[in-house]
């Protein structure tokens, strides 16, 4: 393998500074409870926790069910979240319903599983194995065998939301009128605009409602405003797969004039590849959208962008009053006037005709597909899994043409997927193919690869290779940057040996310290911790591994130093933070001295500041107790320097 040592990366230049106009909002006033209140909620906590103990095995859903109230309780109680007098009664009702639930189990009367109205619930997360909230609204009448609508809200940014309030605020409304969709309200760890995990609590939240209610796929519509706008454009955009239909209030669709960024280094830039929904403006061609904003807000402004792409790029738009029509896309922006940061009931109805015109009719199989990254790789019955460079645009088009599928991929694409059963043949950029019974039938999808301007067919062994990732390659789901490893199950490997650098193990703690303490605060989990020496091969079959220490002090380092993609400094000054695909299992990353690249400061300001710091790799030059990044960079799609 080739490598390069970090002294020739080192001449690098040094990265600018990157600065914002407001790096935090004002945190918000808190209260102290009287000591009786404290004593009071501080006790039922460990009521309630030796209840759960005590329960008879339930289903990890069921568990949920329970064990929200007494995260919710705990969490708020450990970051002192008591935001005005309110909370602290707030938190005894949520134990005591807590307690309800838990003597129904014990019981076997799980009454909520069936009940009608708002009924708060809950599941355990792949990603840290922490317990998170959702709502569902279900209402009168509900026929539990029929298949349904499901309408997905995402919640805007609230200072003062945490679990206590959000399951305070959701419990016990009266169910709505029949007929009415059902209705799952999101939590997605408080506000992070639906990013990283937050993004990851999206979609488990659907799927933990799929598992308890029979919901209709093909009609799930996806609305959200102000943060839960900016999630809306975002996920709408990325997914577009996901989703009937998708409105989008307010938010922000971009980050550079948005959080108003200065000296922007070229490694910061192409990380904003990720989430600017703008450089997926295109893929409203796959997706039913509706935006809106209010004539006086300045969040306008997100809808505003994406017209300006999609004009850009040939779209026309034709403006009657208030609402701006695209020509050939599916796609409305809607005005209120005269409106600040708010929805009007005009165009509330306006929107509400949008969806129920659409969300019964079939969806259109023609595919108009751009990405930046193999995160985001799918749209209808085509896949991308290999690109030549990341960050860079990626557009497949799609169309079926009696029993031939018609692709046309930019030079970027390497590598696609392709739904064996939509065509019997398929012809990519003019060059015939066979599909159906292509590769012997066997895999749902048949891969195509690009080699030397020509599309060839990879037969039955080769496509296993390409799921096994056994070139380790960069492909969907192990594509990076440093941020990517804890959107799904990740687990933190503590080294037991002796130090090669005690420096470097000593600022490695540092780091591992402060991530555990961001993740529990601002991601609503703790992380998952293990020694070296107790890591097995289960753990490296299931989890992303993040190593913290040096070549002497981890052994997961020391197994996988000689296949890493650059060579571990000699300078014990100098040390490295990299995430790549996984020696030991290149379905997972590795991830060596980081947790995320952001952290307080930017949780706490606006959501538009949680885009990558680095890229797939960073070293550090350290003194004393200080730090320096000095470069970072991405890896190739061989991840490789």
């Amino acid at each position: 393998m080739h490598r390069r040592r970090f002294a020739t990366i080192l001449i690098l230049p040094l990265l600018a500074t990157t600065c914002w106009a407001q790096t935090a909002f004002p945190e918000p006033a808190k209260v102290v409870p009287t000591d009786q209140d404290l004593g009071q909620i501080r006790g039922e906590i460990a009521q309630l926790g030796k209840l759960i103990e005590s329960l008879p095995k339930l289903g990890e859903d069921h568990f949920a069910d329970i064990a929200i109230f007494h995260k919710a309780a705990e969490w708020i109680d450990r970051h002192h979240e008591y935001y005005n007098d309110k909370y602290a009664g707030m938190t005894l009702k949520v134990l005591g319903r807590g307690r309800e639930r838990a003597q129904q189990a014990k019981l076997d009367n799980l009454e909520w599983d069936q009940a009608e109205g708002s009924i708060v619930r809950g599941f355990i997360s792949k990603v840290d194995s922490s317990v998170q909230p959702y709502c569902i609204i279900v209402p009168k009448g509900y026929d539990g065998l029929k298949r349904q609508r499901l309408d997905v809200i995402l919640h805007g940014r609230g200072a003062t939301l945490n679990e206590v309030s959000f399951l305070a605020g959701h419990d016990g409304k009266p169910a709505p009128a029949a007929g009415t969709p059902l209705t799952l309200h999101i939590f997605g760890r408080t506000n992070n605009a639906y990013r990283w995990a937050g993004e990851t609590d999206v979609f488990e939240a659907v799927e933990a409602v799929k598992r308890h209610y029979p919901v209709d796929e093909s009609k799930i519509v996806l609305q959200g405003f102000s943060m839960g706008g900016a999630g809306a454009w975002h996920l709408g955009l990325h997914h577009p797969n996901s989703w009937r239909t998708v409105e989008a209030g307010a938010g922000f669709t971009e980050t550079k004039n948005y959080a108003k960024l200065k000296e922007t280094p070229e490694p910061i830039l192409k990380g904003l590849h990720i989430y600017d929904s703008t450089d997926y403006a295109t893929n409203a061609a796959n997706i039913p959208m509706v935006g809106y904003g209010g004539e006086d807000d300045p969040q306008l402004q997100a809808s505003s962008n994406i017209i300006e792409v999609l004009k850009n790029s040939g779209v026309k738009f034709t403006t009657e009053g208030l609402l701006t029509k695209a020509e050939g896309l599916d796609f409305l922006r809607i005005v209120g006037a005269k409106m600040g940061h708010k929805v009007d009931p005009a165009s509330r109805k306006l929107m509400d005709v949008f969806h129920n015109e659409r969300v019964d009719k079939p969806r259109p199989t023609d595919i108009d597909f751009v990405t930046y990254t193999l995160k985001y790789p799918k749209a209808g019955w085509l896949r991308l899994v290999g690109l030549r460079r990341h960050y860079e645009l990626a557009r497949i088009q799609g169309k079926i043409s009696g029993e031939t599928a018609i692709v046309t991929a930019n030079d970027n694409i390497t590598l696609i997927a392709i739904d064996r059963q939509v065509a019997e043949t398929v012809r990519i950029n003019g060059q015939s193919l066979p599909l159906r019974a292509a590769a012997k039938g066997l895999l749902p999808d048949v891969y195509y690869q690009n080699v030397d301007a020509q599309w060839r067919l990879l037969e039955h062994q080769s496509s296993l290779q390409i799921e096994a990732n056994g070139d380790r390659r960069k492909v969907p789901g192990i594509q990076g940057p440093i941020d990517d490893a804890f959107t799904s199950s990740f687990l933190i490997v503590k080294g037991t040996g002796k130090p090669t650098s005690p420096q470097v193990q000593e600022w490695a703690d540092r780091r591992l310290e402060q991530f555990a303490k961001d993740w529990d605060k601002w991601l609503r989990g703790k992380v998952r911790i293990k020694n070296d020496v107790d890591v097995t091969d289960e753990d490296i079959a299931a989890h992303h591994l993040i190593a913290f220490g040096d070549p002497g002090s981890n052994g997961i380092i020391a197994r996988t130093l000689a296949d890493l993609p650059l060579k571990w400094p000699s300078d014990a000054s100098i040390t490295p933070t990299l995430i790549t695909a996984n020696p030991l299992n290149p379905r997972r990353y590795l991830v060596i001295n980081s947790g995320h690249t952001f952290g307080s400061k930017e949780f706490s300001g606006t959501n538009a500041l949680l885009y990558p710091r680095m890229g797939d790799w960073g070293t550090f030059s350290l003194e004393g107790n200080s730090e320096k990044l000095i470069a970072t960079g991405y890896f190739d799609e061989g991840w490789k320097p």
